[in-house]
């Protein structure tokens, strides 16, 4: 039954009667599904009119917006901060996000988004892959029936890393839903679940670590994040503190890089797309430098599990952290306004930086007059800083407006030139997500604008080469290489060749490479 009634908060007036509360951890996307149920509406479209009275809403499970709308529906005692805090996945973004950030994505919850969020956030473009299927935990389900007469979806089910349910000690199961369930609009209830009887197959115990640390992240209070200045600060101390600093400023990244593998199984890293430790761009490395970007949970997760005690808290490090300045202006108590002894010298390092920016920029500027830049930032910073912003900031408003549709169109016409040609060429590199964008012109600049360039992120996103197709690809090259000499090796000779080993081998390339063996001898 619906009501109408004069609200603010919406362009709607209508209520819903009897719209569900949400359950302890359920999912907006799970209380609006059951929504669907209880008021008997199948059709998504309509269910979307009478929820939001817009439907072009998209049922996103993670990080939905239009949640003002929602409200309208809920008890009063309900705000748009506990809806995003307690039935979303955005506390799991939220504390690693600077503070304008957070709150720009909570007021995006609260409206219209129009991918905004997952762009701002860097889900869209991190190395840990967002969940795609719905996965519940059979044991709890159970549990839901007997204490709420019905099911519901759990955000704890929906966490990469967290594979498992930490109270039941089990692997999460998968819903494959039916191909006429897979509208973007469609509200799936948990009751669709028919086979609520799945096997008892044993946490992972790095999961059960993982899900512990996130389900205390989940039910952290609101607060404010830290700034990028203070976990850059808070990394350098956890260097410091255990004796992997090299000197003053420098880090031992080969000391951390021996304490993670030995604390997180290489197999379990690589399966979550974080094994990349040893190069100089990698994530480890970048996380005990100088933070100019957010850096994952799991990620986060992966180095205090390694360097704290195992009773470590969130808690206690948001107290550590919270203690340390927030600005790095702030150590900068004396700005050096008078450390240089002749005026007119720093007259001239001034007008020797400013025709340097005018003629060629502020990075070519860096790399061709390395020391003067040095000499300015340690003699006069301030000025320095201030006109390298006022001339950013000159230079943009005089860039000439891109043509995105043109230029995506563009790019994603090299890009499948570039799939058509590498085709039958076994002997490529991982075809990744950054092969292809070096193989662009401007890579760096295509990067930085893929939420203009949608045609250029679907491709990325469909024909990006994973690990296993990889290894695949390796191997049939070596099977190749064997039958041209007429030979047929053993599996640890084909992996030999095909520079791979069994123990970071994927499921899928073992099953090809058995596959394989067979029909050799068959």
């Amino acid at each position: 039954m619906i009501l109408k009634l004069g609200c603010n908060q919406c362009d709607s007036g209508i209520v819903m009667l009897n719209f569900p509360t949400p359950y302890p951890n359920e999912l907006i996307y799970s209380t609006i599904a059951r929504a669907g149920i209880h008021h008997a509406i199948t059709s998504p479209k309509q269910l979307l009119e009478e929820v939001f009275a817009n439907r072009k809403v998209i049922a996103t499970i993670d990080l939905p917006s239009h949640l003002i709308c929602l409200l309208k529906h809920l008890p009063p005692y309900y705000t748009l901060e506990n809806l995003a805090y307690k039935h979303t996945l955005f506390p799991i973004y939220a504390l690693f996000s600077p503070e304008n950030t957070r709150l720009k994505c909570i007021d995006w919850m609260g409206n219209q988004s129009k991918g905004s969020i997952h762009l701002t956030l860097g889900v869209a473009a991190s190395k840990v892959k967002q969940i795609t299927t719905h996965r519940y935990c059979h044991h709890c389900l159970e549990e839901q029936y007997h204490q709420y007469g019905e099911l519901f979806w759990s955000r704890l089910w929906y966490i990469q890393g967290t594979n498992c349910c930490s109270k039941h000690k089990v692997k999460l199961s998968e819903f494959l839903q039916p191909a006429h369930l897979n509208g973007r609009h469609q509200f799936i209830p948990a009751s669709f679940i028919l086979d609520r009887k799945q096997p008892n197959n044993p946490a992972h115990k790095l999961d059960l670590i993982v899900s512990r640390h996130v389900d205390e992240l989940l039910n952290l209070p609101p607060t404010t994040s830290p700034t990028f200045h203070q976990w850059s600060q808070f990394y350098q101390r956890i260097a410091k503190r255990l004796g992997f600093n090299k000197g003053s400023n420098h880090i031992d990244h080969s000391k951390i890089y021996s304490a993670v593998i030995k604390r997180w199984d290489l197999k379990w890293l690589q399966e979550h797309h974080l094994d990349e430790l040893k190069s100089e761009t990698s994530w480890l490395k970048a996380i005990f430098r100088k933070h100019r970007k957010s850096f994952s949970y799991l990620e986060h997760i992966i180095v205090l599990e390694t360097f704290f005690t195992k009773d470590w808290t969130w808690t206690a490090i948001l107290s550590e952290i919270h203690q340390l300045p927030s600005n790095s202006f702030k150590l900068d108590t004396s700005i050096q306004r008078n450390n240089y002894k002749d005026i007119l010298m720093l007259k001239e390092k001034r007008n020797e930086w400013m025709s340097l920016i005018q003629n060629y920029g502020i990075k070519p500027s860096r790399v061709k007059n390395a020391a003067l830049y040095a000499w300015l930032y340690r003699n006069d910073k301030m000025w320095l800083l201030n006109k390298n912003r006022k001339f950013h900031a000159l230079s943009t408003l005089g860039r000439k407006k891109v043509n995105w549709p043109l230029r995506d169109w563009q790019m994603v016409r090299r890009l499948f030139k570039i799939f058509y040609q590498s085709l039958n060429d076994l002997n490529l590199p991982r075809q990744s997500r950054n092969w292809y964008l070096n193989q662009l012109p401007q890579h760096s600049t295509v990067e930085k604008n893929l939420y203009q360039l949608p045609l250029t992120h679907k491709f990325l996103n469909t024909f990006s080469e994973d690990i296993s197709s990889y290894q695949i690809r390796r191997i049939t090259r070596t099977i190749i290489q064997f039958k041209k000499m007429n030979q047929h090796p053993a599996n640890w000779q084909l992996l030999r060749h095909s520079g791979l080993s069994e123990e970071r081998l994927t499921d899928e390339a073992l099953k090809f490479l058995n596959q394989m063996k067979r029909m050799n001898h068959g």
